[in-house]
């Protein structure tokens, strides 16, 4: 992976933390949690993935 691929993942997290906190700010659990999901994996693909 590049280091093109692995900034646009980051992108993506960023933006599904901020969606989680906008979820958290007003009380959407269910939200909350399948986004919760989403970040874990993405979090696994920036690290584990190899360049």
């Amino acid at each position: 992976m590049g280091l093109e691929q692995k900034i646009t993942l980051v992108k993506k997290l960023e933006a599904l933390v901020a969606f989680q906190k906008e979820c958290l700010d007003i009380g959407n659990w269910d939200d909350y949690d399948k986004v919760e999901s989403k970040i874990k994996k993405v979090e696994d693909e920036i690290i584990y993935t190899k360049p």
